[in-house]
């Protein structure tokens, strides 16, 4: 079953005071990030003390994801060697911009895991798409290993190589966002929208969010507390939702009692594909404490 992955919070590495805000915050994951938050002269310290966080905190049933350094980097397997003995769920790979480089990553996790008696493919992957590239290879990149469980589109870097611009309709990137969502829900994994940047603009970040929810995104990554209400709201399904999703449940399994093969609820013909629909909403309420 896919990890429920509404709101992902960034947070810096190294940085325990705003880990342990993060964790008393309503979201179901937190990156930390080793990657472009931590300067140079600090990337031995800061590795050090996220595995150390991830031994002592309590996560509380939090995804614990870890941003490590690109392995192109000097940082890369350093990263890997020291926070992989803190048990991270997921590691976030950044830039990933071929199939060939989620291999390297793979082998070096399951020499760690052996090393550490942790158990084979205990660790997942998860690929940042922010490059052009990586949009153009991101089918093969989502099919590259069975560690794979997620996509995280990265606009910032994207629209800098396309040397574009994010506009308030992000018409611009509805093209690298459907490729990532096509890729994800074809290897069966979740699909993450991009930060919003300007934390002032709640609006804007709702309106981004819905969009992304709209298009069938999975949820959204988060940069500041103050987002995520927003978001939880948008990805979460409402009290309405729920209600209509069981009654649709139960007018199918009616109707196949009674051998037949289609049912009307509300004056609409409800089929196979509502069931799968409703069936997910309720997945999505279970797993985020609403289903009653």
């Amino acid at each position: 079953m896919e990890r429920l992955r509404r709101t992902m919070l960034f947070v810096p590495g190294g940085n325990e005071k705003m880990l342990r805000k993060g964790l008393n915050l309503d979201v179901d994951s937190v990156i930390i990030d080793l990657e472009d938050s931590v300067a140079i002269e600090k990337k031995a310290f800061a590795r050090e003390a996220v595995t150390e966080s991830l031994i002592a905190l309590d996560f509380g049933g939090k995804e614990k994801v870890v941003r490590i350094n690109s392995l192109s980097t000097e940082y890369g397997r350093s990263d890997m060697e020291v926070v992989v003995k803190g048990k991270p769920d997921t590691l976030l790979l950044p830039k990933v911009d071929r199939a060939d480089d989620i291999p390297r990553y793979d082998k070096i996790l399951a020499e760690i895991e052996k090393r550490e008696n942790l158990s084979p493919n205990r660790i997942g992957l998860m690929a940042l798409i922010e490059t052009p590239l990586g949009v153009i290879n991101i089918d093969a990149i989502a099919l590259a290993s069975p560690r794979m469980n997620g996509l995280l589109f990265g606009a910032a870097d994207y629209t800098r190589e396309t040397r574009g611009k994010i506009s308030k309709d992000r018409l611009e990137l509805y093209y690298p966002m459907i490729r990532l969502l096509l890729a994800a829900r074809v290897a069966r994994i979740t699909a993450i929208d991009t930060p919003y940047f300007d934390v002032k603009d709640s609006e804007g970040l709702q309106r981004h969010a819905q969009q992304a929810k709209d298009m069938g995104y999975d949820g959204k990554a988060v940069i500041h507390p103050s987002q995520v209400e927003v978001v939880n709201r948008i990805f979460t399904p409402t009290e309405a939702d729920i209600q209509y999703a069981r009654r649709v449940v139960e007018a199918f399994e009616k109707a196949k009692t009674e051998g037949k093969g289609a049912s009307q609820l509300d004056g609409q013909l409800i089929e196979n594909v509502h069931v799968a629909m409703a069936q997910h909403i309720l997945e999505i309420a279970e797993r985020a404490g609403l289903k009653r």
